[in-house]
C-alpha cells in the first residue's frame, strides 16, 4: 500500500550503477469521459495480462492513508485492456446489504475491496473484505475481518488494508481508544494472499491519544506489523528535544512477541520522519530530518535501524547537509537565521541492499486566505497550494550522505487540492525517474528527470509547451519494469498515456 514492489527494489538495482540509455514511446488512449461526479482518480495497477484498473471517486485519492470522509465517498471502478480500451465500468458497491466501501487496494493483480456494515442500534461495526475478478464480478463470499462495538469510527485513523512489500501479506488495521483516553491500541488482522486470516492481535500503546500520534505503519514480508508514532511529553505538544520523540510499537509474527523501542535526540529537533521495512536484511529503518534550531526547518538527516525480531536498536546516526547541497536550493525558502530548509516533508524511503537508504522529500505548503463578500454576506475562502523542489539523498549505513540531488520545480495553484501538482516517482532501468509538470499552467512543459545509482542526474523534456499536455502525476502508476500509465489532459482532452522506456 505505501510502497510498491518497484520502489522496494529501487536501490537493490541501483547498486550495480548500470547506465542504460533509453527512449520513450507514448501510446494514447481514446478520449475518456471527464466526469464531474468523480473528478478524482487513481490507476490501481495491472493484472498478469497487462490489463489495468482505474478507480474514480468524488473525493481525493492522493494519499494511500487518507480515508477521511469515506462514508460519503462514491466509487467507480473501470477496467482497461493493454491497448488502453475500456472493457467495462461499474459503480463500486459491496456485495452485502447496507455495506459501505472503506478501502480499495491492489494485491497480486486483483482488486481487494474492504467494507463495513454499521448497526447503529447495536452500535457495532462489522468489516469484510472480498476480491473482484477481471470480469468485474465478486469472487467467493466476503471474508469477515472483525466486529467491534463503538458509536463511531476513529476519524483520524480509518480502518483499511496495508500490503507488505512483496504483497504476500495484507494487514487490516484500525485504532481503538480507551473510554477515559488513558491509552490506545491498534488492532491488526493479518491475512495471506488467499485472504485467510493468519492472526488477530491488539498492540497496546499505554499513552493517551492526546500525547501519541501514529505517523506510519508497516506490514513486513514475514507477516509482522509495526506502528511508528510521535510521543509528546506534555499536552502542549512541544517539539523541542526532550519534549518530543518517536516510538515504535509492533508485533513480530515469528517470535509471537509484542515489541517497543524509542528514537530520541537530546540536542536536535526531529522535524520529519520516514519508516520502512528492510525485508532483505530483516530490519526496520527509521530515517528523517533534524534541525539544530527550530521545529520546522531542516539541517540534516538522521538514520536509525532496528532488528525486526526484537526492535533492538542497531544504529543511530546523523549527518548535516553539506553547504554545497544547500546552495543547490536557489530561490528555495530557508529559515532566516539558521538558513535551514523549510517545508520539506518525506515522501518515502527507498532501501539499498547494503542497509543504506534513500530519502525522497518534497517541498509543500498550503495557505488559506479569506475575505468577507458583502454581496453574498459570507466569508469566501481560497486555498493556495505550492509544490516545490524534490530532495533526493542517498544515505550510507553509517549515516553519512553518499550523494545528494535536487529535482527543481515550482508548482502553484489555487483551490484545486494540487490536482496536477507533485510528481510521479518510479524506477526504470535502474534509475529513479520523476515525471512532473514544470509549472501549473496551460503552457507548461512536462519534464522527466532521471538519477542513477551514482547520483548522476539528467532532465529532459517529455512533452514541450506546444503539445499542450498536462499530466496528473499522483493518479499515475508504474505497472511493470518499463511501463508507466498516466492520466493526462492532451489539448484539453482527457485520456491515458502509456509511457514505455
Amino acid at each position: 500500500m505505501y510502497m510498491n514492489r518497484f520502489w522496494a527494489a529501487f536501490f537493490i538495482v541501483l547498486l550495480s550503477a548500470v547506465t542504460v540509455s533509453s527512449a520513450q514511446t507514448i501510446k494514447w488512449s481514446e478520449q475518456m469521459r471527464d466526469n464531474k461526479k468523480t473528478p478524482y482518480m487513481r490507476i490501481l495497477g495491472a493484472d498478469e495480462d497487462g490489463n489495468f484498473f482505474l478507480l474514480r471517486s468524488n473525493m481525493s485519492l492522493d494519499s494511500d492513508r487518507d480515508r477521511t470522509g469515506f462514508r460519503n465517498r462514491y466509487y467507480e471502478l473501470e477496467y482497461y485492456n493493454a491497448d488502453l480500451h475500456m472493457l467495462w465500468e461499474r459503480e463500486l458497491v459491496t456485495s452485502y446489504e447496507n455495506g459501505k466501501v472503506s478501502d480499495v487496494e491492489m494485491n497480486n493483480g486483483r482488486i481487494i475491496v474492504t467494507g463495513y456494515v454499521n448497526d447503529k442500534k447495536a452500535k457495532s461495526f462489522t468489516f469484510y473484505t472480498q476480491s473482484i475478478n477481471a470480469e468485474g464480478k465478486w469472487l467467493g463470499t466476503p471474508v469477515l475481518l472483525d466486529q467491534f462495538y463503538a458509536s463511531d469510527l476513529d476519524e483520524n485513523n480509518k480502518p483499511g488494508i496495508i500490503n507488505s512489500h512483496d504483497e504476500s501479506h495484507l494487514a487490516f488495521t484500525y485504532r481503538k481508544v480507551a473510554e477515559d483516553k488513558s491509552s490506545q491500541s491498534f488492532i491488526v488482522v493479518m491475512l495471506d494472499t488467499s485472504l485467510t486470516v493468519l492472526y488477530k492481535k491488539e498492540i497496546v500503546i499505554p499513552v493517551s491519544p492526546d500525547l501519541f500520534f501514529p505517523a506510519s505503519f508497516q506490514a513486513t514480508d514475514k507477516g509482522s506489523y509495526y506502528v511508528l508514532g510521535v510521543h509528546y511529553t506534555t499536552e502542549k505538544r512541544v517539539k523541542s528535544p526532550g519534549q518530543m520523540y518517536y516510538e515504535l510499537y509492533g508485533y513480530n509474527f515469528q517470535s509471537d512477541r509484542f515489541l517497543h523501542s524509542e528514537i530520541k535526540s537530546s540536542d536536535k529537533f526531529l522535524t520529519d520522519v520516514g519508516f520502512s521495512a528492510d525485508n532483505i536484511n530483516e530490519r526496520l529503518i527509521v530515517a528523517g530530518f533534524y534541525s539544530d534550531k527550530t521545529t520546522y526547518s531542516t539541517a540534516g538527516v538522521f538514520y536509525n535501524s532496528f532488528s525486526e525480531d526484537s526492535l533492538t536498536e542497531l544504529s543511530s546516526l546523523s549527518s548535516p547537509f553539506p553547504d554545497s547541497y544547500l546552495q543547490k536550493f536557489i530561490g528555495d525558502r530557508k529559515d532566516g537565521k539558521s538558513k535551514e530548509l523549510v517545508n520539506y516533508s518525506i515522501d518515502r524511503l527507498l532501501l539499498r541492499k547494503d542497509g543504506g537508504t534513500a530519502i525522497i522529500a518534497e517541498s509543500f505548503s498550503r495557505v488559506e486566505r479569506s475575505y468577507w463578500d458583502y454581496y453574498m454576506q459570507t466569508f469566501v475562502y481560497h486555498y493556495y497550494y505550492h509544490y516545490g523542489n524534490v530532495m533526493v539523498l542517498s544515505i550510507n549505513p553509517d549515516g553519512n550522505i553518499l550523494w545528494n540531488n535536487v529535482i527543481s520545480k515550482d508548482q502553484n495553484s489555487v483551490d484545486d487540492s494540487g490536482y496536477s501538482s507533485s510528481y510521479l516517482g518510479s524506477v526504470v532501468q535502474g534509475k529513479l525517474t520523476a515525471i512532473y509538470n514544470k509549472y501549473i499552467s496551460d503552457e507548461s512543459s512536462v519534464l522527466l528527470t532521471t538519477i542513477d545509482g551514482r547520483g548522476a542526474q539528467k532532465t529532459d523534456v517529455l512533452f514541450n509547451e506546444t503539445e499542450r499536455v498536462t499530466v496528473i502525476p499522483r493518479s499515475a502508476r508504474q505497472i511493470d519494469d518499463v511501463t508507466i500509465l498516466m492520466p493526462v489532459y492532451r489539448q484539453n482532452r482527457f485520456c491515458i498515456a502509456r509511457i514505455s522506456f
